[in-house]
C-alpha cells in the first residue's frame, strides 16, 4: 500500500503511528516521506488571568433571571402555582438527542437541512483534549479558531475545572481530522462513511484522554457525530453554539454551561 495513503487511514482511525512486527516475504519496501502533522499548542499559552472574563455561574443565574421573566404571567393575569417551577424544569432537563437552545431558541432552515449528510462531503475538524475528562470539537473548514475562541475553549475547560473542584489541571493538546483524507478514485467518500471514520476518530480520542465528555461547536458536523453511538461508549455529547457566537452573546455560553454543570467529571 502506498505509504501516504496508509498513513491517512491511521489518521482517520485516530491511531498517531503504526510500527509492523515483521516484514512480509516479498513485500516492497516502503518509501520514506516527509509529512506535515498537525501540532499545535496554542491552547497551552492562555494566560491565567483571562480566565476571569468568563464567569460561567453568573452567566448561568443571568440567563435563569431572563427566562423567568419570560415565563412570567401576563400583567392582569394571575401567575399559575407550577407554571414557573415547570418551566424552570424544563429549561434545566438535559436531553443529548437534539441540541439544546444554544444554538438558537428558533430553529431556520439552515440548521433543518444541516440534519443530512451530504453525498460527497468535505470538511477538517479540530479535536481540543483538555487533559480533565473533555472534549472539544470545532469545524475549521473556513478558517481556524481566532485567539479570542481558543482563550474561550481554554477558559470554558479552566471553569469545569475550578466548578467541579478537579485535581486535574487543563492541559491542551490539539488533533485535526480532515475529510476525505485522501482523494483517491475507487475509495468510499459519501456521507456515511465519512460519519463512521469522524466517529472512530472521535472516540479513538475519546479513549486515548480517558475522556467521557465531548462538547460540539456549531450545528454543521451534527449529522455526522450520532449521539447514541457515543453514549453507548460511555461519551457524553453536549452541543454548544459557535465559539464566535458565543464571543457577542453571553447567553449562548450560559446554555452550555448548565449542562457542564450537571456532567459527572472524575476528580
Amino acid at each position: 500500500m502506498n505509504e501516504a495513503l496508509r498513513l491517512d487511514y491511521l489518521q482517520a482511525m485516530g491511531v498517531d503511528m503504526y510500527v509492523p512486527r515483521f516484514v512480509l516475504d516479498g513485500a516492497a519496501p516502503s518509501p520514506i516521506l516527509e509529512l506535515e502533522f498537525a501540532t499545535e499548542d496554542d491552547y497551552s499559552d492562555i494566560d491565567g488571568g483571562e480566565v476571569a472574563s468568563f464567569d460561567a455561574d453568573a452567566e448561568y443565574q443571568q440567563m435563569v433571571e431572563a427566562q423567568e421573566r419570560k415565563a412570567a404571567a401576563p400583567v392582569g393575569e394571575a401567575p399559575r402555582a407550577g407554571s414557573r417551577i415547570a418551566s424552570a424544569l424544563q429549561e434545566l432537563g438535559f436531553e443529548t438527542a437534539k441540541p439544546p437552545s444554544a444554538l438558537g431558541e428558533q430553529e431556520n432552515d439552515a440548521t433543518g437541512a444541516a440534519n443530512d449528510v451530504a453525498s460527497s462531503p468535505e470538511f477538517t475538524v479540530e479535536l481540543v483534549a483538555t487533559g480533565i475528562g473533555l472534549i472539544m470539537i470545532v469545524d475549521t473548514s473556513t478558517a481556524a479558531p481566532t485567539p479570542a475562541e481558543k482563550r474561550l475553549m481554554a477558559n470554558i475547560a479552566t471553569a469545569v475545572s475550578r466548578h467541579h473542584k478537579l485535581t486535574k489541571t487543563p492541559e491542551f493538546g490539539t488533533s485535526r481530522f480532515q475529510w476525505p483524507v485522501l482523494k483517491t478514485p475507487g475509495l468510499t467518500l459519501g456521507g456515511d462513511a465519512a460519519k463512521e471514520a469522524l466517529q472512530a476518530n472521535i472516540m479513538a480520542q475519546a479513549e486515548r484522554q480517558q475522556a467521557h465528555c465531548v462538547i460540539l461547536f456549531g450545528g454543521t458536523l451534527q449529522p455526522y457525530i450520532d449521539a447514541a453511538t457515543l453514549q453507548s461508549a460511555g461519551i457524553q455529547l453536549l452541543y454548544a453554539a459557535e465559539p464566535s457566537a458565543m464571543l457577542a452573546d453571553g447567553s449562548q455560553k450560559a446554555a452550555l454551561w448548565q449542562n457542564l454543570r450537571k456532567v459527572l467529571f472524575s476528580s
